[in-house]
């Protein structure tokens, strides 16, 4: 798995090399990985590891004791810790969020609300533009490409996102484990783009925080395209402007 992890300059923008964090999880080093969450911000909560995973509900967890469980040798979950340490305020508003919506939900029935910010929290990726009006056209054109044919999907998107100036964060945990663990399957697999004007925060988490808190329990996942993963990591290798802002 090391090797996997070494060296690969998609990674970039991350709080750490996924490499330096792989041992604790072999290990269960709950303490190493307690060390690398201190966050710190003191707006901000520290999260501390739970490698036993014994008892409560995931997102309540995180909301009422600070804990976030793990599991020994998931990258899946290697992926995650490394998001709330890059992503610390995007990371709390879905997990905030979350809390909320499930008391409004009857019990044993998730609510559409959070199954869109389990969408963003597993696939999402940031595309910032200019303003409002730039980013309710990227969103229409991007479903545009999509809908047209494969073989000129790769140069139309590099095409949109030189002339629009975007700037595009991947932000999605699952969407880092396809890359290292299913590469071949990477044209299949669809990232959920939120398209966002550059308002507000100067970060690229600071910007989707906000924006998650604005919108709150009205979220929808129809409401947002997808990219194909193939080309955002692509577009990514080549410096189209497509990196990840460390909170």
């Amino acid at each position: 798995m090391l090797n996997l992890l070494a060296h690969r300059r998609e990674f970039d923008g991350l709080a750490a090399a996924p490499s330096s964090l792989w041992p604790a999880f072999e290990s269960g080093d709950a303490s190493a990985l307690n060390d690398f969450l201190r966050n710190p911000d003191p707006a901000l909560k520290s999260l501390q590891v739970d490698f036993a995973q014994t008892r409560g509900n995931y997102e309540a967890r995180i909301f009422d004791e600070g804990v976030l469980p793990v599991r020994k040798k998931s990258l899946h979950d290697l992926f995650n810790v490394l998001a709330w340490r890059t992503f610390p305020r995007a990371k709390a508003a879905i997990n905030r969020i979350h809390k909320d919506a499930m008391a409004t939900e009857l019990p044993g029935k998730r609510g559409r609300c959070r199954d869109f910010l389990t969408l963003v929290d597993e696939a999402g990726v940031v595309v910032l533009v200019q303003d409002q009006k730039s980013a309710e056209h990227m969103a229409a054109e991007i479903r545009r490409v999509r809908q047209g044919d494969p073989a000129d999907y790769p140069e139309e998107i590099r095409h949109l996102m030189a002339i629009t100036g975007a700037q595009l964060t991947v932000f999605g945990h699952a969407l880092f484990e396809s890359l290292v663990l299913r590469p071949e399957t990477l044209s299949k697999v669809g990232a959920f783009a939120l398209v966002l004007p550059r308002e507000g925060s100067e970060t690229a988490d600071g910007m989707l925080a906000e924006y998650l808190d604005s919108k709150a329990l009205g979220l929808h996942p129809a409401l947002f395209p997808s990219l194909r993963l193939d080309i955002v990591f692509k577009l990514f290798l080549e410096g189209r402007k497509i990196h990840n802002s460390p909170g």
